[in-house]
């Protein structure tokens, strides 16, 4: 994607009920020009891939076309003050910035005592929803107002409160801070390295988790900064593949956020972002009665209404909830159990359309294909990684993509559409030739498909059971073996050798 089409990105990511409150509020703070403003948005809204060239022929005939810069920036400015308004109702933030403004006019009124109390709301408000951000802009003004007022109507306790209060805050930003970058630092090792296998690289991860603040839970001085150092030994376990330790300490994440229910609602992304990490530990260490116990607690966070907006709650709950309930029934073979809701989930995503995260959409896709697939509903599984395929390539994950061509084969055998399976033979054939294999199962599966392709459908049985034979001795390799995560393909091929 170019890096000029902010506007376009923007636009896009706009939920329904936000692109309606735009055009609600353009009518009302657009004059004049308010129909070209809708109509660009629209016209941007209706493109898959942003085209200017398009844009500048379809309006050719108004004036804004001849400054299409301007006139993009114009509408990036006012999606930007429409969504400042629609997402001000019910934010902690906006409430602030808002009391905070009433302080300042109070205050240049001369109303000190007014702006006193104002300020005294603000400061409760910041405290128990912990903005420490805010905070020291809090204590300056109530340092402002009590000098305007020749500190008479305080007492001496006050003045240590007020100095104490911002020494404290000071601490805890400066604590909170020092959290973050240690956090940041790993998640940075983690991400461009991925699984470590150089001593070098275990040895900088080993020299951050030694830090002191990471030694003692008692340091952390925030709610914050807590929910930071259990997401760092989190992070730091599962690099060691360390998922007992894990375990523990993302349920800590999750614990640490049911404690506090009015900090959860102001972030209920951070919650299911949690909540889903966790499942995907307790996945791994196979704790099945947990694993039921969270998926429907996702499950009623979905019809929750206190999770129905913003829409991005609702999408990410939507993500979340059928990837673990397919993933918990394909872990269990009951395929047919859960088809019902593969069905369902389709019908969400066509609702949902373009506002769901490729990647995650992507990953949807791929384990519904394997509840279709089980199902014996193998048209319908193909379908699936149809849609895989049709993605961007450079937007998902290159594995996920590669299986999803590979795996087409497999569908196309089953359906028993002879033409087609043909046409995946080649078409295949010629994909895995151009890419970089990892695997040597790819290599086999590459030689195998050119054989079959000149073979007699006499001939296919043997090439089977060669490539059965082959593929079992190759999985013998623990590296090899990854490749049962995508598809239990030795068992397939057991499976239809067996029928013939």
């Amino acid at each position: 994607m170019k890096r000029n089409d902010s506007l376009f990105r923007l636009i896009r990511s706009l939920s329904k009920s936000e692109k309606r409150f735009f055009k609600i509020y353009s009518e009302r703070h657009v004059i004049g020009d308010q129909n070209n403003y809708v109509a660009l948005f629209d016209t941007i809204d209706r493109q898959k891939s942003y085209n200017e060239e398009a844009i500048i022929k379809k309006f050719a005939d108004r004036k804004f076309a001849r400054r299409l810069p301007v006139a993009k920036n114009y509408l990036y400015e006012l999606i930007l003050k429409s969504m400042n308004q629609y997402h001000a109702q019910g934010s902690i933030d906006a409430e602030l910035r808002e009391l905070l403004g009433n302080v300042q006019f109070l205050y240049n009124k001369g109303l000190f005592d007014q702006a006193e109390k104002t300020i005294v709301k603000a400061k409760r408000l910041a405290t128990d929803y912990e903005k420490l951000a805010v905070l020291p802009d809090i204590l300056q003004w109530q340092k402002k107002i009590m000098e305007a007022q020749s500190y008479l109507s305080n007492m001496e306790g006050e003045l240590n409160e007020i100095y104490t209060e911002q020494t404290n805050v000071a601490n805890q930003l400066k604590n909170l801070n020092e959290y973050w970058f240690l956090q940041a630092q790993i998640y940075y090792q983690h991400t461009h390295k991925g699984m470590l296998r150089q001593r070098e690289d275990l040895n900088k991860i080993e020299q951050l988790i030694a830090h002191p603040l990471l030694q003692n839970e008692a340091l952390a001085q925030t709610f914050e900064s807590k929910l930071l150092l259990y997401k760092i030994q989190a992070t730091y376990h599962f690099i060691l593949r360390n998922f007992e330790q894990c375990y523990i300490y993302s349920q800590k994440t999750v614990e640490l956020l049911q404690s506090r229910p009015e900090l959860l609602q102001l972030d209920p992304l951070h919650y299911i972002n949690s909540l889903n990490n966790l499942l995907n530990i307790i996945s791994m260490l196979g704790k099945d009665t947990e694993r039921q116990q969270y998926i429907g607690q996702l499950k009623n966070m979905l019809h929750d209404k206190a999770f129905q907006n913003p829409e991005s709650v609702q999408i990410k709950l939507f993500e979340a909830y059928y990837y673990h309930l397919m993933t918990w029934h394909i872990s269990q073979n009951t395929f047919e159990q859960c088809l019902p809701n593969v069905l369902e989930m389709e019908q969400k995503m066509q609702q949902y359309d373009d506002q769901l995260d490729q990647m995650g959409r992507t990953m949807l896709c791929f384990y519904a294909f394997h509840i279709a697939f089980g199902s014996k509903n193998y048209a319908y599984s193909y379908q699936w990684l149809q849609k895989i395929a049709d993605e961007d390539r450079s937007q998902i994950r290159q594995d996920i993509y590669d299986f999803a061509q590979i795996l087409q084969l497999v569908a196309a055998y089953e359906m028993g559409d002879a033409v087609l399976l043909r046409q995946k033979i080649r078409s295949i054939y010629r994909f895995l030739l151009q890419k970089e294999r990892i695997y040597q199962s790819e290599t086999l599966l590459l030689q195998w498909l050119k054989q079959t392709a000149r073979a007699n459908p006499t001939e296919v049985p043997m090439l089977l059971q060669q490539l059965a034979k082959q593929l079992n001795q190759l999985l013998l390799d623990p590296q090899e073996r990854r490749i049962l995560a995508y598809f239990d393909f030795s068992g397939w091929l057991a499976k239809i050798i067996t029928k013939r």
